[in-house]
């Protein structure tokens, strides 16, 4: 089984209707929730691990997981708790910039010792975590501690994190929780503004270089336009160009991206301890950068099911 570890909420999205006007069209968002539905669609059986408050957004959510066929869990799908909402404005080139609501919200009331009844009650092979819900300090703590608990070894742990300035408070605190987690993960995923992020002072190939001598056995890098990379401690360094095609917004393709490399792991049965040949490498990006691909086509997070890119 694969499982997401993080935050669901609604994103109100900017934009102008027939007559001109300015307005916001809200969506399911997130960035747990967007790798959960693509990571489904590419059918994987997958489990979010995340509160959904008993507001109308969160039955909203819920609704939308399970028609995508994600599995939740039970214990967690009445939070009183308010969901957490994000304001996203788009560029001119498609992408967005974040405004987040978070304070007193249901990701934020999720204790560790929740997470840990989670993990000891599902089988989980594949464990993605990141993005909002480790950049909040509350939140982040807790799913630092639960993993800490745990043992990475129980699973394997990939890491996106899908770097939100604005819902951090203490930067040097998230990046030491963000070290600490690197530590813990068997495959660190994110883009070349998340890396430049976590290391201001380094270059990209010096910053890649400081997550794998932290811990992680694999990075993979997407760099936009100019496509995706993977480098491991073996001294793998593969890279694939981007799929060329019209971009409507980027508004989930790094979670279509996250969704695809869980799919292609699994199915070949790839994770900590064993060694990924070079082909399999760009089979797994290739596969990625077809997924995101159908992803930036469309408005919003709309991820693609398997029919769409095999």
């Amino acid at each position: 089984m694969v499982a997401i570890l993080g935050e669901a909420l609604i994103d109100f999205v900017g934009g102008t209707n027939a007559e001109g006007k300015s307005l916001f069209y809200y969506y399911n968002g997130g960035s747990s929730l967007n790798t959960a539905i693509a990571s489904a669609r590419l059918e994987n059986k997958t489990l979010y691990i995340g509160k959904l408050s008993q507001d109308m957004f969160g039955k909203q959510m819920q609704a939308y997981f399970e028609a995508n066929g994600v599995e939740l869990v039970p214990w967690l799908c009445d939070a009183q708790e308010n969901s957490m909402i994000g304001f996203a404005k788009l560029d001119a080139g498609g992408s967005a910039s974040y405004v987040f609501y978070t304070d007193g919200t249901s990701v934020t009331r999720f204790s560790a010792e929740e997470i840990l009844r989670v993990f000891n009650a599902y089988k989980i092979e594949y464990l993605l975590t990141g993005s909002v819900a480790c950049a909040l300090e509350e939140s982040g703590n807790h799913i630092l501690e639960a993993l800490q608990a745990y043992g990475p070894e129980k699973f394997n742990i990939i890491l996106d994190p899908n770097v939100r300035p604005t819902v951090i408070a203490d930067k040097e605190l998230y990046l030491e929780r963000i070290y600490q987690l690197v530590k813990l993960s068997y495959l660190v995923k994110l883009s070349d503004e998340d890396l430049l992020y976590l290391f201001p002072d380094k270059s990209l190939k010096e910053g890649v270089d400081s997550l794998l001598e932290l811990g992680a056995q694999e990075v993979v890098l997407t760099k936009g336009k100019d496509g995706l990379e993977w480098h491991n401690r073996e001294g793998l360094n593969i890279a694939v160009p981007a799929v060329d095609n019209p971009i409507v917004d980027t508004i989930g393709a790094g979670d279509t991206v996250s969704g695809a490399l869980l799919t292609f792991l699994r199915e070949n049965k790839i994770g900590r301890g064993v060694s990924i040949s070079g082909e399999q490498a760009e089979q797994a990006l290739i596969l990625a950068a077809k997924a995101a691909a159908v992803t930036t086509s469309r408005e919003g997070a709309n991820p693609p099911h398997r029919s769409e890119i095999n």
